[in-house]
């Protein structure tokens, strides 16, 4: 005669109605990371769109009558310093592009932004584009920038990170300790005839 096993002492729990079997339990956290990782993705890419197409920099200088941004032509487009300030190469003034220059590229070259249309309005009208000046030295300093970018003076040691600029900003007021320091760093005179004649 065979022998009845022993009865369990407790009763076995039934499972509830809505609880996943235990195979399946928690495989929703499977999806976590890839959903942070997307979500994080897709932060980044609206992130650096507003960055791209929107001034928001830490230094913003003031509204200029057209919303030229140096970031886009010098560091995206790659565009050189010298083609648009061609006057730093042989005098004083960096000189200012002029509407004409603008055209060169832009009679072909994202010719319906409204900005773009401004500057074909003031080509066509021949008016002149009343840039807000921002660096400057006071008229009593001889100052020349073509002695400066043939010694190889970089751009960014007076005006800053323009090439990660949008709208340009004022970095350094350009006040005499400031090019007397830059002088003795460079092994330049410090002569006072150096600056004033």
């Amino acid at each position: 005669m065979s022998k009845k096993p022993p009865r369990d002492p407790l009763p076995k729990e039934k499972p509830a109605a809505n609880t996943p079997p235990a195979g399946r339990r928690g495989h929703w956290l499977r999806w976590v990371p890839a959903a942070l990782i997307s979500l994080v993705l897709s932060a980044t890419i609206v992130g650096g769109a507003i960055a791209f197409y929107f001034p928001w920099q830490a230094a913003i200088g003031p509204a200029q009558p057209i919303a030229f941004s140096h970031r886009v032509h010098v560091d995206t487009k790659k565009i050189s310093c010298i083609f648009c300030h061609p006057g730093v190469t042989y005098g004083a003034r960096a000189t200012i592009p002029s509407v004409a220059k603008c055209m060169l590229c832009h009679q072909k070259i994202i010719t319906t932004h409204p900005e773009i249309i401004k500057v074909r309005r003031a080509f066509e009208t021949n008016e002149p584009i009343e840039w807000v000046r921002i660096n400057d030295v006071p008229p009593f300093v001889f100052f020349t920038h073509e002695r400066h970018i043939l010694s190889g003076v970089d751009c960014g040691r007076c005006h800053g990170d323009v090439t990660h600029m949008d709208r340009v900003a004022l970095v350094s007021d350009l006040h005499m300790g400031f090019c007397i320091q830059c002088h003795r760093d460079n092994n330049a005179s410090t002569d006072c005839w150096a600056c004033h004649r």
